[in-house]
């Protein structure tokens, strides 16, 4: 505890909360090692908050590592929850403000149907958004159980309004600030433009904290992270969820001050082999009195173990010159793996909870390509001994970044020298594109939409987000070359296909996702074919429009005519010359261009992949 303040506090004016973020249930979930672990650690962290006997738990985001989890985690949460937070001990915290305002439905301490002692209250993170036409979390299935008390979730993403959750004990009035998870840049922009209100009570003098889930490491890239200093003044706290390093340390403070305090409890369990994530995992005491506060961090005694070293082969030496190179390092690592795996013991708190094989992660710079070895083979001599035999090491080429960047010609670029310098999969893919020299960057798929289209795929695990945004982007490039004037030229076409992608790699997130928004026309008539061939392009999401029904089925209309049999336009008669004051009609392809059918414009595709296919280096 920091000083002795709490001693001269009065308890019926002390508002306790206990404050924990990314909790990512259902991680791993199927493992034979590691599923259990995430449970283990809610299940910890809700034992504090009876052990300190608190007013409320406040959760930064992230409760569910998947937007959909599974039955079987719905189900442990819902057991822990109900073990924990429900019971006859009456909640001392007083409701002020308007719920249908705040939450999705009445908090559930006040439902006279339930018997709540410890009120958890959430926003929703990056992994549980809500998902589907409904835009439905899992927090809203958890809210309407009466166990989670949701709040912050946001419908209308061009202006913000975020009004506090009003709570008061005693004397202590404190407001709660929730903003759930949007998108980086876009929340950003938002700001940027003042388009992000809290609403605030001038009149009375209140202990305010938002509670919030985005980046806040700089080295997410421009425009991908929020700063603080955009962030309102008048705030006292911020609890800063989605960073899972934890930056936690007992300090105390007071409201009459320039500017605010920033929590970050960061996960309590480990979701990547990150250096970050072997920080010790924590959540947080918080007690507030009238305009002071103390936070206190609990340590979390039911963690994995978790070591993470860092290795450059060229600092150390590895012995005789005369035996094979591969082995001398071998031998080095396994003695290194040992070492840590000693180290990882003085971590075991002695919690009979506490998994006790630890994670171990090396992450190992060589400069030799004789030093590379099979790396899951090395793995299986630690087969019950650590808990991720098959990704003990990470192997990367030492090499300045600068080297990185440029992309020596013909080289191929090795994924894994920038998996550990990257916090999350769109950086990871921005900067292996950014390395690629330019004959093997992509030429039609925009690098923005790969990024935002992988981000939603690992995030909410579904195929169907990577071939929708796939599938779109075929029909937008087949489109704009219909309706541009492209000759048949191989050159014109993929400079007007660099063209498109260009200018989708320049738009910001509201401009890309109005972008995917617009349907591409319904049907699309090449004129000019030699056998008048009807291109049918769908509009997006209808799932069809490949087999024998995409060239024009029954009942297909294209520019007033019937289409006839299989694919077949009924011609129209030629049209009489409009005058000059008329409007216009809809410009067509020139003949040269709608020569080319979409069976072209496929067949060009596939003798791109099969030429860039011979590029491909297999080896590991």
């Amino acid at each position: 505890m920091v000083g002795n303040d709490t001693n001269v506090w009065s308890q019926d004016e002390t508002i306790r909360i206990l404050i924990a973020s990314d909790i990512h249930l259902g991680y791993l979930e199927e493992h034979p090692v590691r599923g259990e672990d995430s449970f283990i650690a809610f299940e910890e962290t809700l034992s504090l908050a009876v052990q300190y006997d608190v007013d409320l738990v406040l959760l930064g985001g992230d409760l569910f590592h998947h937007a959909k989890p599974s039955l079987n985690c719905i189900f442990k949460c819902t057991e822990i929850v109900r073990k924990y937070c429900f019971g006859d001990k009456p909640v001392s915290i007083e409701l002020l403000s308007d719920q249908n305002i705040n939450f999705s439905r009445s908090v559930n301490y006040e439902d006279p149907n339930l018997n709540v002692s410890y009120p958890i209250l959430s926003i929703h993170g990056n992994h549980d958004d809500p998902v589907g036409r409904e835009g439905i979390s899992s927090l809203d299935l958890l809210s309407t159980g009466g166990l989670v008390n949701y709040f912050g979730k946001w419908t209308d993403y061009t202006h913000v309004h975020i009004s506090p959750v009003l709570l008061q004990k005693g004397d202590t009035k404190l407001a709660l600030y929730g903003l759930s998870h949007l998108k980086d840049q876009r929340l950003a922009n938002l700001f940027q433009e003042k388009k992000v209100e809290m609403l605030r009570d001038e009149e009375h003098d209140w202990f305010n904290i938002l509670v919030l889930h985005q980046n806040r490491a700089e080295d997410r890239g421009v425009g991908n992270f929020i700063r603080e200093d955009v962030l309102p003044k008048f705030l006292d706290l911020v609890v800063w969820g989605h960073e899972h390093d934890c930056e936690l340390f007992d300090m105390k403070g007071s409201a009459e001050k320039d500017y605010f305090n920033v929590i970050q409890p960061g996960s309590t369990v480990a979701t990547s082999l990150a250096a970050g994530e072997a920080k010790p995992k924590h959540c947080a005491l918080l007690q507030i009195h009238k305009s002071d506060f103390i936070l206190t961090a609990l340590p979390l005694k039911t963690v994995r173990p978790f070591i993470f070293k860092t290795i450059v082969l060229s600092e150390h030496n590895l012995g005789d010159e005369d035996v094979n190179e591969s082995e001398k390092v071998q031998e080095f690592l396994k003695q290194k793996v040992n070492e840590a795996i000693s180290e990882a013991a003085s971590q075991l708190s002695g919690d009979p909870k506490q998994p006790t094989l630890p994670l171990i992660r090396l992450s190992v710079f060589y400069d030799r390509e004789d030093q590379v070895f099979n790396r899951a083979r090395f793995g299986q001599y630690f087969n019950g001994q650590v808990a991720n035999p098959s990704d003990i090491l990470l192997l990367k080429r030492e090499r300045k970044i600068r080297e990185k960047r440029q992309g020596q010609q013909g080289e191929e670029v090795n994924v894994a020298d920038y998996v550990a310098d990257s916090t999350d999969v769109e950086t990871l893919l921005r900067a292996y594109y950014d390395a690629l020299p330019p004959e093997r960057r992509l030429a039609a798929l925009p690098v923005q939409l790969m990024n935002e289209a992988v981000r939603d795929f690992t995030i909410k695990q579904s195929e169907e987000i990577l071939r929708h945004a796939l599938e779109a982007h075929r029909r937008r490039c087949i489109t704009t070359l219909l309706e541009s004037n492209t000759d048949t030229d191989v050159e014109a076409i993929a400079d007007r296909l660099r063209v498109l992608r260009d200018e989708i790699d320049s738009s910001d997130v509201a401009q890309l996702t109005a972008l995917n928004a617009v349907p591409v026309p319904a049907q699309i008539v090449v004129d000019g074919s030699s056998d008048e061939e009807l291109v049918k392009s769908e509009v997006e999401g209808t799932g069809r429009g490949r087999g024998r029904g995409s060239r024009g089925g029954r009942g297909s209309r294209a520019r007033g005519a019937r289409a006839r049999g299989r694919g077949r336009a009924e011609p129209e008669p030629p049209a009489p010359p409009s005058p000059v004051a008329a409007t216009p009609e809809r410009r067509t392809p020139r003949r040269t261009a709608a020569q080319k059918t979409a069976t072209w414009i496929q067949n060009y595709a596939s003798k791109a992949r099969r030429r860039d296919s011979s590029e491909i280096d297999d080896s590991d």
